[in-house]
C-alpha cells in the first residue's frame, strides 16, 4: 500500500511539473486590483505578459475592462521590469476595453491582441520598437491609438499592416482627448518606419521633418483622408506603396532631394 501512493505522489508530482513547463510563471495584482500573468525572460532579471493557463484558450477573458500593464513589478522581494508582450498574451479577449503599455514594454508579440474585439482604446508606450504579425487582428472595435511620442512612434518595427494598431483604429491621439489631424513628424525623425500610419484615414495633412531621409514602405497606406502632404528636402527615398490609396490627396510637395520613389508610391491618389 505504502508502495502504491509514493506511486500515486510522484505521478502527481511529475504531472504537475510537465505541467507547468508550459505555464505562467508568476500572477501578481495591480495596484488597481487587475491580475496581470508574467513569465521570466532574459535568465529572469525581466517579465513578459502572457496568458493564464497553458495556451492562449485555456481560460476565456482571463483580461476583461481596462488593463494597464505596469513598468516594473515586486514580486518576492524583488524589482523586475516588464519589457515584453508575449505571442497571444491577450488573444480573444473579447471582453477587453482598453490596454495603457508602459514606457519599459519594448516589444509587442506575435497575434498579443488578436480577436479583441471589444477593445476600444490602446496606449502605446515610448519605448516600443517591435511590433509582430497579426498583434492587433480582427480588433473590430478599435477606435483610437494613443501616442504620446511621435518620433519614437516613426521608429517601430511593424510586421506589416496586420501588426500596427492604427490600421484598424484609423485614428491617433496624443492623449485621451486630442486627436491628431495635421501630422508634424519632428526633425529629430531621421526615417519613418514601414506601415508607421497605414491606415490612419484621420490624418488631413502630414508635414515631414528636415531631418527624415526615408519614408518606408507602406508608411501612409490608405490614409484616405490625407489632403496634404509636405515632405522635407532631406528625404531621398519613398519606399513602395508610401501613399497607395490616399484617395483624398490632391497636394504633395516633393525636393529636389528625393532620388528614388518606389512602386504604386502614389497609387490610387487623386
Amino acid at each position: 500500500m505504502k508502495d502504491f501512493k509514493l506511486s500515486l505522489l510522484l505521478t502527481v508530482l511529475m504531472s504537475m511539473v510537465g505541467a507547468k513547463s508550459f505555464a505562467y510563471d508568476i500572477e501578481v495584482k495591480n495596484a488597481d486590483g487587475v491580475t496581470i500573468y508574467y513569465n521570466y525572460i532574459n535568465d529572469g532579471k525581466e517579465l513578459e505578459v502572457t496568458f493564464r493557463g497553458s495556451s492562449y484558450d485555456s481560460y476565456t477573458n482571463e483580461y476583461e475592462y481596462n488593463v494597464v500593464i505596469p513598468e516594473e513589478v515586486t514580486y518576492m522581494n524583488r524589482i523586475r521590469k516588464v519589457t515584453s508582450i508575449g505571442d497571444y498574451a491577450f488573444r480573444d479577449c473579447s471582453s477587453l476595453t482598453s490596454v495603457t503599455i508602459g514606457n519599459s514594454v519594448t516589444s509587442i508579440g506575435n497575434s498579443a491582441f488578436y480577436g479583441c474585439s471589444g477593445l476600444t482604446s490602446v496606449t502605446i508606450g515610448n519605448s516600443v520598437t517591435s511590433i509582430e504579425s497579426y498583434a492587433f487582428e480582427r480588433c473590430s472595435g478599435l477606435k483610437k491609438v494613443i501616442v504620446k511620442d511621435i518620433a519614437a512612434w516613426c521608429g517601430i518595427k511593424f510586421d506589416g499592416s496586420s501588426s500596427n494598431p492604427l490600421y484598424y483604429a484609423r485614428h491617433i491621439y496624443s492623449d485621451e482627448d486630442t486627436e491628431i489631424t495635421n501630422l508634424i513628424i519632428p526633425n529629430s525623425v531621421t526615417s519613418i518606419g514601414g506601415s508607421a500610419f497605414s491606415g490612419c484615414s484621420g490624418l488631413t495633412s502630414v508635414t515631414i521633418g528636415s531631418g527624415v531621409t526615408s519614408i518606408g514602405i507602406d508608411a501612409f497606406y490608405r490614409c484616405s483622408g490625407l489632403t496634404s502632404v509636405t515632405i522635407g528636402n532631406s528625404v531621398t527615398s519613398i519606399g513602395g506603396s508610401a501613399f497607395s490609396a490616399c484617395s483624398g490627396l490632391t497636394s504633395v510637395t516633393i525636393p529636389n532631394s528625393v532620388t528614388s520613389i518606389g512602386k504604386n508610391a502614389f497609387y490610387k491618389c487623386i
